[in-house]
């Protein structure tokens, strides 16, 4: 099985949730960006996929919102955006599956460069 994160960020990560870490208010609403669109915004994983990515950073709407809310102007940023800056930037873009997300209200994509062998 391939592990996304390394044995002791899985446990950190663990650790928080049990604590009641994502209560209180949206995280990734709070989390300060590294890049700014006009509707989107690219943030840090706190909680990185340190056993397979060197950089793991996550876009997102700047609405707290479900990927079903978003307007057709949020959706056509995403896609100038995927086409220029994450595909320059970034290896992958990951989505999990409904039942992964620990957010699952804020809509996000992982962005992904990965470790070298």
């Amino acid at each position: 099985m391939v592990r996304f994160r390394t044995k002791e960020t899985e446990e950190k990560y663990k650790k928080l949730i049990d604590e009641g870490h994502l209560k209180g208010g949206c995280k990734l609403c709070q989390a300060p960006p590294i890049k700014e669109f006009n509707y989107w915004t690219i943030v840090k994983n706190q909680f990185p996929y340190d056993g397979i990515a060197k950089v793991h950073d996550m876009a997102l709407p700047k609405r707290h919102i479900l990927e079903d809310s978003l307007t057709r102007e949020e959706q056509q940023e995403y896609l100038k955006i995927k086409a220029g800056y994450i595909e320059q930037t970034y290896e992958y873009i990951i989505e999990p599956a409904s039942k992964l997300r620990s957010i699952p209200e804020h809509f996000h994509l992982h962005l992904i460069i990965t470790k070298e062998d």
